[in-house]
């Protein structure tokens, strides 16, 4: 096998290990941060990273070639002392102050988007653990409301007993028409849910896991204490402004710049020809400052106190969603206790009917619509405890950690 065979052997394998290989959360992890919204960030930071550099380089200087004072009548350079060749150089110096600042303002903005894409990596991360939350709350649902559908089916063969038995149970048929009808209802939102997350589950990381969701644990948050990214990108903002003033203030600062000519004269009957030179320096001097400079740097200053709002806007508006967010967790746990609560109390009143059925002194029809609202609550235990396990994956992804599922309590309950 030659060496080209085996690298292209190695490569396909390597393609086909990224694409199918992913096995784990933390290997579907892996292909969020390389999803086309984070490299897209990225891509712009490298851009900003790349004009950093190029802003403390000079400007190409200039070749210059001409000539001097050459007359219409005698184009010649042998006959007139002023006539000459000319070769020579110019180099424009802008303000190294300026270069400089305009160098850590690409950095600052090349900071800012790398941020924005750990921030981006951390939704998509809330976002994939919510559709796998999700997933699992229908599948679980389904399980619940097919037992349900199977509980009416035997309810309706047992009013037909009755029916037969001559009981008048005709409104207890209509009855189960209706709450069937609902459970159908249910059963095909869910069926249209599960397509919408299948969806995003393969525009996130290509195909749907195969896996449970990860277990989530509720990060600590105190009020303007705890980094949030918003805030914090918020701030990079801030940064940015003050670079742009900074840059404002030394263009007030002159540029420089230098120029040598060397000329070349050739010898006449008025002149035994010679070489000469002549070397220049430039320097800026801010005579319109108060039209040029001067509303730049006030442009700036109206920017710096815009991004101080908008900073200060963030913080009040992510105090009062993460206390929101804070509470809602809080009230999902209570309703969860609640629930738990009601189907230990059915468990128990379905027992008791059970035993009351087997001596003689209930029906069936009691038993069954015992089961019927156990399996109403477990419903809706498990749909609170996924809106609880969302709150917490949201909560989580606004907090700037390493890794958003350490620490903290555990959300699963």
């Amino acid at each position: 096998m030659s060496r080209y065979q085996l690298l292209t052997i190695t490569l396909v394998a390597s393609l086909c290990a990224s694409i199918v290989g992913a096995e784990t959360f933390d290997d579907y992890l892996s292909l969020l941060s390389k999803h086309p919204s984070v490299t897209h960030i990225l891509e712009q930071g490298n851009s900003f990273e790349n004009l950093a550099k190029s802003e403390l380089s000079l400007p190409d200087p200039q070749l210059i070639l001409g000539v001097d004072n050459i007359p219409f009548s005698d184009p010649s350079f042998d006959r007139f002392l002023p006539s000459s060749k000319v070769i020579g150089f110019r180099q424009a110096i802008p303000n190294p102050v300026a270069r400089k600042n305009k160098a850590s303002l690409q950095k600052s903005q090349s900071k800012k988007q790398r941020l924005m894409a750990e921030y981006q990596v951390q939704k998509l991360r809330a976002l994939l653990t919510h559709q796998l939350i999700n997933l699992k709350k229908v599948s679980d649902l389904v399980v619940l409301f097919n037992k349900q559908l199977e509980i009416y089916r035997l309810m309706e063969k047992d009013l037909r007993g009755q029916l037969e038995a001559g009981k008048a149970v005709y409104g207890r048929f209509s009855e189960i028409d209706v709450e069937r009808s609902d459970i159908e209802q249910q059963m095909n939102a869910l069926r249209a849910e599960q397509v919408g997350i299948q969806e995003t589950l393969i525009e996130l990381v290509g195909e749907v896991p195969k896996l449970t969701p990860p277990e989530v644990r509720v990060l600590k948050w105190i009020r303007d204490e705890t980094p949030l990214y918003p805030n914090l990108i918020a701030n990079e903002a801030i940064t940015v402004s003050k670079e742009k003033i900074d840059i404002a203030e030394a263009d007030f600062k002159p540029n420089f710049g230098v120029q040598a000519l060397y000329k070349q004269r050739e010898s006449g009957k008025n002149f035994s020809g010679d070489d000469w030179f002549s070397v220049q320096a430039s320097v800026s001097i801010p005579i319109w400052s108060r039209s040029n400079q001067t509303p730049k740097l006030d442009s700036a200053n109206a920017m710096m106190r815009s991004a101080q709002s908008a900073y200060e806007q963030s913080r009040r508006h992510w105090n009062q969603r993460m206390a929101s967010l804070a509470a809602e967790q809080k009230y999902a746990l209570d309703n969860i206790d609640l629930f738990k609560q009601k189907k230990t109390s059915l468990e128990e009143m379905i027992a008791a009917v059970e035993r009351n059925y087997e001596s003689g002194n209930a029906t069936l029809g009691h038993v069954l619509d015992a089961q019927i609202n156990h399996i109403s609550i477990a419903a809706k235990l498990v749909a609170q405890e996924s809106r609880y396990q969302n709150l917490v994956v949201e909560f989580n992804s606004h907090i700037q950690t390493e890794h958003a599922s350490s620490g903290g309590h555990h959300a699963n309950r």
